[in-house]
């Protein structure tokens, strides 16, 4: 008996450590692909081409602004012979990885780390869809969360070279791989408003010294760190409405149904102990506290760091629970292991929605479709769409095309006088006449693809151009091939 007991935390950690590698695992079975920048990152690395030979673009933004993920990837591609497809899945599973090997070091029981997997699931279920999405920022949340955990253990001494030492890589590491260097400081506001000011200040030290040096890893440090500043000011100085940002950058509704879960957590500890106030006052919560405030401005916020430290306090907090009500070496612990490792894997991987199949009825614009003989473009041609998803899905599939896109990944890398075009659809999408810039400008080689839920059922009312109805799900219009050309049927 006291063998096997002796055996009960290993036998723990092999369990949680399986149901996090067959998570991700499932998920990638179903097909599941993500619907945005994953597929444009891969479709990038793939390529091999500048973002200037893919996008009409602003001229003063020249540099990668996630060098080192394409970096990464290119890797993988030609050591590997990956393609789009195998980068992007290996993107999901990577990074979903990533972020429970961020946290588990902290745990002394790591079932508590699956028992707040589960109340994700259950509570904020887009969180863990935004786990799944295979983009460079679950690097930086993977590294915000390691670091302000670190530094939260830092209290009453001077922290040493080695905690200083990791800190300036892994905000090197975010700032060379997800370019968003400035988000790396989140962790020192959460410790200084935390009280712990004399921490916050070296944390602010290391985080100089990484993204210079992350910067630096680019070949044009002051420049990079420039850009990015500058892409950052633009991204929310060119809108009218909120409505006209891309969805992660609109304000949040609140999550109220997790705030709940979360004020259901406080006072379960308050059963057990005497509740002090100073106790809440953990860089992490506050963190999480911070990330929700702002995330009511912007709700990247909330999802890349509020939530995600919140999901992790939440963590800490049960295994305060199983410290108190299970022994360590208890077998007892391994009926509670597997039941919360069959909860998690159920609950974050069950096709709640479509939310890991959507994606397997899609149709995508590619030559190899007959349909599309002559309606996509043509070599040194244009698409323009005022649909970022149709850049997103169409080049993830022709990566190779020799054809550019006047709208990518960004509205405001677009030209000045594009930007204001796409703002005016974007204010109305089915006034025909805020198109007449774009189709005036277009040349025999050019496309304009539509969504059909930009413009409704019938072909749009642009009669200068000749339409066919692709894909399934697109609008195709180009310059009269002749006199006479037809309008295939619509849906």
């Amino acid at each position: 008996m006291n063998g096997s007991a002796r055996q009960v935390p290993l036998i723990a950690w092999a369990i949680v450590v399986l149901t996090l590698l067959f998570i991700p695992a499932k998920i990638i079975s179903y097909g599941y692909l993500p619907e945005d920048d994953a597929l444009r990152h891969a479709a990038k690395a793939v390529s091999g081409k500048p973002w200037s030979e893919i996008l009409v673009m602003r001229s003063d933004f020249t540099l990668d602004p996630h060098p080192g993920w394409h970096a990464i990837l290119g890797g993988l591609h030609r050591m590997f012979d990956c393609n789009a497809e195998s980068l992007v899945e290996l993107s999901v599973v990577g990074l979903m990885l990533l972020i429970s090997l961020a946290v588990l070091p902290w745990f002394r029981r790591p079932e508590a780390w699956l028992a707040a997997l589960l109340t994700a699931a259950v509570f904020i279920p887009y969180f863990i869809g935004r786990l799944t999405l295979g983009r460079p920022y679950l690097f930086t949340m993977a590294s915000g969360l390691f670091l302000v955990v670190l530094w939260s253990r830092i209290r009453g001494r001077r922290p040493r070279a080695l905690e200083c030492f990791c800190t300036i890589l892994l905000v090197a590491g975010a700032a060379w791989i997800h370019g968003s260097f400035y988000q790396m400081i989140f962790p020192a506001a959460a410790l200084f408003l935390a009280g712990a000011t004399t921490e916050a200040f070296w944390f602010g030290g290391c985080w100089v010294a990484g993204s210079v040096l992350g910067a630096a890893l680019t070949g044009h440090p002051w420049a990079f760190l420039a850009q990015c500043l500058r892409l950052l000011a633009v991204c929310f100085g060119d809108f009218t409405v909120a409505r006209q940002l891309v969805l992660e950058f609109q304000p949040l509704d609140g999550s109220p149904v997790f705030v709940l879960a979360v004020a259901a957590m406080l006072l379960w500890r308050m059963r057990r102990e005497v509740s002090k106030a100073e106790s809440l006052v953990h860089p992490l919560f506050i963190m999480g506290l911070l990330g929700w405030v702002l995330g009511m401005r912007m709700q990247r916020f909330w999802w890349d760091w509020g939530a995600p430290a919140l999901v992790l306090w939440i963590g800490f907090e049960f295994e305060k629970q199983f410290e108190r009500a299970i022994g360590f070496d208890s077998l007892k612990r391994l009926l509670l292991v597997g039941s919360l490792a069959a909860a998690a894997y159920i609950g974050t991987t069950s096709d709640l929605g479509g939310r890991w199949t959507a994606n397997l009825s899609k149709r995508y614009l590619t030559p190899e479709d007959p349909d599309l003989t002559g309606w996509l473009p043509e070599k040194g041609g244009l698409i323009y769409s005022p649909d970022m998803q149709v850049f997103c899905d169409t080049f993830f599939k022709n990566p190779d095309a020799p054809w550019r896109y006047v709208l990518g990944f960004e509205p405001t890398l677009m030209q000045p006088e594009d930007l204001d075009v796409l703002r005016k659809i974007q204010w109305q999408s089915r006034n025909f006449v805020a198109y007449q810039p774009w189709v005036k400008k277009m040349t025999p080689a050019d496309r304009l693809i539509l969504p059909v839920r930009w413009v409704g059922a019938g072909p749009p009312e642009i009669p200068v151009l000749e339409w066919h109805y692709g894909a399934g799900d697109f609008w195709i219009g180009r310059i009269p091939q002749s006199a006479n050309g037809s309008r295939a049927p619509g849906p």
